[in-house]
């Protein structure tokens, strides 16, 4: 299923069925008052993440000291395809169950086979981190898990009648920083970070990752425009004297080889494509080994680049970079140019541009270009 589908099932389907369970767990919280405190400790900590491996990453400092809370616990994560293979590499999960949304029925038999699991589970927990959803809201609530932590906005006031501890999703502070007052929510009193020992980053390349890819999810308003890249290249290429590798999904490589032949001919031998070329193993070997920094848009890529220890330059225009990244760190450098119809993205159903993007199609070149000059500044300060 596409995820315009995916969306209208959770909007349209997860509401009706919403409007009956509301009645249905209030009245039995209410008959059976259960305990809700912390106390006793969880056996299990369910974590749902249907879509955005982005997100996981920029939760990983927040698991992890979940995680040292609660040494004895086994941790599972609930999430899509794309996510579990993005995951599984960092081999921080006790378990990954994925849920099949492959079609309308996969999606209610194996969600279905999925929620008995859970009934398996002695002393479960479950963290929702999905912001939006209805279905997982609905999800963690079947589970009958004693305690059953979610976000709170207006978009799913519900939620306040179907999990047991619900913190505010505050929109204009970074997606992280919420995940951390999460799990403090769950009892843990100090955030540690979350390393990557088994990527080695001993370098063994020169090269400069681009990503100016995005998922379904994130779509194409986020990305920059072939004149824009060509600037970045020819800087990294001619002036730097550096390599360029193209990063992306299996969806992605023939249109970033269309790029390349029609764009970029000129760096033939400097530019490489490995768009979808690599497992994600591989592909975190790779950015850790074979790469100086990563030059990227709002995207996976880039959350995934700064936990592997790599300097960054982001690009952004839909969303404000405060909604999702430290813009303070010395070794990633931002380039914003706020319009005034951005942030838009997660706060409008309809975009201010309807589609022309120009928060990122009026950023100057000239200014890439200076960032990019000072990426590599930074690089070899640090080799």
């Amino acid at each position: 299923m596409n995820l315009r589908l995916k969306q209208w099932i959770d909007g349209s389907i997860g509401r009706i069925l919403v409007a009956i369970f509301v009645v249905i767990v209030r009245g039995l919280g209410l008959l059976l008052k259960r305990n809700h405190s912390l106390q006793p400790e969880p056996k299990n900590i369910l974590v749902i993440k249907m879509l955005g491996l982005g997100s996981v990453f920029m939760a990983m400092d927040s698991l992890y000291s979940l995680k040292k809370r609660y040494p004895n616990t086994r941790f599972i994560l609930m999430c899509g395809q794309g996510v579990a293979a993005g995951i599984e590499p960092l081999k921080f999960f006790d378990e990954i169950w994925v849920h099949n949304d492959k079609s309308i029925g996969k999606l209610v038999s194996s969600g279905f086979a999925l929620l008995i699991k859970t009934w398996k589970q002695k002393g479960l927990w479950v963290m929702d981190l999905e912001v939006y959803s209805v279905l997982t809201t609905l999800f963690s609530a079947w589970t009958s898990a004693r305690n059953r932590f979610g976000f709170q906005l207006n978009k799913v006031h519900f939620r306040n009648y179907l999990n047991t501890h619900n913190i505010y999703f505050n929109q204009f502070i970074t997606v992280s920083r919420n995940y951390e007052n999460l799990v403090k929510d769950m009892g843990v009193r100090e955030i540690e970070t979350f390393q990557t020992p088994q990527f080695s980053n001993q370098k063994k390349g020169n090269y400069i990752a681009i990503n100016n890819t995005c998922s379904e999810l994130g779509g194409d308003l986020r990305k920059m425009d072939s004149g824009q890249l060509k600037a970045i290249v020819n800087e990294l290429v001619n002036q730097q004297k550096l390599q360029v590798a193209f990063t992306g999904a299996p969806s992605d490589y023939e249109s970033l080889e269309k790029l390349i032949k029609n764009e970029l001919a000129e760096f033939e031998g400097k530019v490489i494509n490995i768009a979808g070329k690599f497992s994600f193993t591989n592909y975190y070997s790779f950015l850790s080994e074979s790469c100086l920094a990563m030059i990227s848009i709002d995207s996976a890529p880039l959350h995934i680049a700064m936990k592997l220890g790599l300097p960054t330059l982001s690009v952004w225009g839909p969303i404000k970079p405060e909604q999702r990244i430290e813009t303070n760190q010395s070794k990633h450098l931002v380039v914003y140019k706020a319009q005034a119809c951005s942030p838009c993205i997660h706060l409008s159903d309809i975009v201010p541009c309807g589609g022309n993007n120009i928060c990122m199609k009026e950023i100057p070149t000239e200014l890439l270009i200076q960032k990019t000059r000072e990426l590599c500044g930074i690089v070899t300060s640090l080799h």
